[in-house]
């Protein structure tokens, strides 16, 4: 019994080990759900630590079968942010957001269907 049995999956559990190792202190902070799930519509939630170099994550799923864009809220009152932020999505994209006076973002979001997207705030 191996952990991988096939070199297709020792790189997919390599790949998810070192994005863990390089997001492992955020990960491990606390956390700010952002929707109820119902399966029926996105879900999802929001790391946060101010003390950080990545003051949050936020990871959204989408557990239908279709693609979903939406524009989500992102309550980054916890993060320590005040003003503006640096957002960078898992495809590597950058993109400065300045914060509402409540301390909120509106950041617009493809889910793939039947998958997760995920951003760090920096």
């Amino acid at each position: 019994p191996r952990l991988y049995d096939t070199p297709k999956t020792k790189a997919v559990v390599k790949k998810v080990i070192d994005w863990y190792k390089t997001y492992r202190d955020i990960l491990n902070s606390d956390i700010i759900h952002l929707k109820r799930p119902s399966g029926k519509d996105w879900d999802g939630f929001m790391h946060v630590n101010p003390k950080l170099k990545e003051k949050g994550l936020m990871t959204v799923f989408n557990p239908t079968g279709t693609d979903m864009v939406r524009n989500i809220e992102l309550p980054l009152y916890y993060t320590g942010i005040k003003h503006k932020t640096i957002v960078k999505d898992m495809n590597g994209v950058t993109k400065i957001y300045k914060l509402t006076r409540d301390y909120k973002i509106h950041i617009p979001v493809t889910i793939p269907a039947n998958s997760y997207y995920w951003m760090v705030i920096i």
